[in-house]
């Protein structure tokens, strides 16, 4: 059987994560692969973060998945299979008033048509921060196997939004 066009996407995108940190730019923290039966959902994550950043650290995790969709369109239908990602950064702030200037900076470096949310979390009681910042870039269209040679050309990106978002971590 032929490998699906998420597997042809995911070995693209470690490759090319993989090649930024033997160049010693990042260091890959955590990588997952995982397969959801129940709803027959894939989802490949591959996270790192600067190699010389200091603490607190900003984490990026490059995120890939399928629906059950998009897979049985692949495999019955011999259609085109798309795959969504996001990439999320990670990164603790002090005061809510940061995620304004992280915003701007994610759109700066990823353009006004991406989709950027933000999420907040803190350890109850303590309702003040300091924060854990999840700000999520989203592409608002499925990527298909032939924009493959796009995601190397990504990783660049995601290691200039570490490198600015690093100067917000801690504020």
């Amino acid at each position: 059987m032929d490998p699906t066009a998420f597997d042809n996407l995911k070995t693209v995108l470690e490759g090319a994560v993989y090649d930024a940190d033997l160049q010693g730019r990042i260091a890959v923290v955590e990588r997952r692969d995982l397969v959801d039966l129940a709803r027959l959902f894939r989802e490949y994550a591959i996270s790192f973060r600067l190699n010389d950043a200091p603490d607190p650290l900003v984490v990026c995790t490059a995120r890939l998945s399928l629906d059950f969709a998009e897979l049985v369109n692949e495999r019955l239908y011999h259609g085109r299979a798309g795959c969504r990602l996001a990439l999320l950064f990670t990164l603790p702030v002090r005061r809510s008033s940061v995620c304004a200037l992280i915003e701007g900076t994610l759109r700066t470096i990823w353009g006004e048509e991406r989709i950027i949310r933000q999420t907040l979390r803190f350890p109850f009681p303590h309702e003040r921060g300091p924060y854990e910042n999840e700000a999520v870039v989203e592409f608002a269209r499925l990527i298909y196997e032939e924009n493959a040679a796009d995601l190397p050309e990504m990783v660049p990106y995601m290691v200039s939004s570490l490198e600015q978002l690093q100067l917000f971590a801690g504020q």
